[in-house]
């Protein structure tokens, strides 16, 4: 063996066990409960991603595994790394994955499909995750229905206290908006959780980029980001199965909510495209990423529909051939 080849793999291991053990560490902070240490818990994907962009699949796919290991034997129990590798690394390793794996291997191709196909891995993942996270939790608590009654019984006080404190005027059956609430409730964790990794993934190519790491160029994100049909078709059936109820209901909501956020994210391309070449292009996209982050989930909502839109018109065609690509 090499001295350069020893260096080499004594690097990839050390970048993994770091990138291993941070995200592990930002997946741990969840616990102490805080918005703000929840919030840095979000970026517990990103070192995974970026050890995947910048030193390959390999080093990526062990880090996730190191921060299994490391989240395990902190809490002292193989479960929560399990949980740490099924919920963070692996979707994040397989997230990168298929940024990588889908980028150009020349110039003849007309579209960059990394965007979709990273979008589409990460939808994916989401959805299994906290389908799987509730098929668990309701066979740990003796069913899907006995763990509905567990949650409805944990939200009503907490809503009662909330509509005291308010003075609501009008009726409300504060069990059945518990039950909603508890209902809805993991559709709108996959939507985040979703939301999650794809910023963590642009984060982790930004940073792979500066530091010149990136091993491809960086796509054009308004123009390569285009869903096949198949998806709307899939979003339908989903939307439709929602109103099975029960436990198949509640997982159908979940794919449903998540193909909202992808088509979602196609809309923010149409917006991108359509804003180019006008002189208030800036203000227009600041106030819509205002709106995203102010009122959610509306803005989304909309972007939802002109997604759904673009995916069944192409709308995006006409502009980005008569305007120079422009993120």
């Amino acid at each position: 063996m090499t001295e350069s080849r020893s260096k080499r793999i004594a690097l990839g291991a050390l970048v993994a066990v770091a990138a291993g053990v941070a995200s592990a560490l930002l997946f741990m902070l969840a616990s102490r409960g805080s918005f703000m240490m929840l919030a840095l818990a979000c970026l517990a994907p990103l070192p995974v991603m970026i050890a995947s962009l910048s030193y390959g699949l390999t080093i990526g796919a062990s880090a996730a595994l190191i921060g299994a290991a490391f989240v395990a034997i902190v809490f002292q129990h193989p479960l929560v790394g399990t949980a740490y590798l099924l919920s963070t690394g692996a979707p994040a390793a397989l997230i990168a994955a298929a940024a990588v794996l889908a980028s150009p291997r020349s110039e003849r191709r007309a579209r960059d499909l990394a965007p979709t196909f990273a979008v589409l891995t990460a939808a994916l993942t989401s959805g299994l995750s906290i389908a799987g996270a509730l098929v668990f939790m309701s066979w740990g608590h003796g069913g899907f229905a006995a763990l509905l009654a567990k949650a409805v019984a944990a939200f009503t006080p907490v809503l009662k206290q909330i509509l005291d404190e308010t003075h609501a005027s009008s009726p409300i059956d504060i069990k059945e908006l518990a039950r909603y609430l508890a209902e809805s409730a993991p559709a709108e964790a996959a939507v985040v959780n979703f939301l999650t990794m794809i910023v963590c993934l642009w984060l982790a190519g930004r940073i792979a980029r500066i530091s010149g790491n990136l091993p491809r160029p960086w796509p054009s994100l308004p123009d390569d980001l285009a869903l096949p049909g198949m998806i709307g078709a899939l979003f339908a059936a989903s939307c439709g199965l929602v109103f099975l109820g029960g436990l198949p209901g509640v997982i159908s909501s979940i794919f449903a909510a998540v193909l909202t956020g992808v088509f979602a994210l196609q809309g923010l391309a149409l917006a991108h495209v359509l804003t180019r070449g006008s002189t208030l292009r800036f203000a227009l996209l600041f106030s819509l990423y205002a709106l995203i982050a102010l009122l959610p989930p509306w803005p989304l909502l909309f972007l939802a529909i002109a997604g759904l839109a673009d995916a069944a018109l192409h709308l995006r065609t006409r502009k980005s051939a008569s305007t120079p690509k422009n993120a």
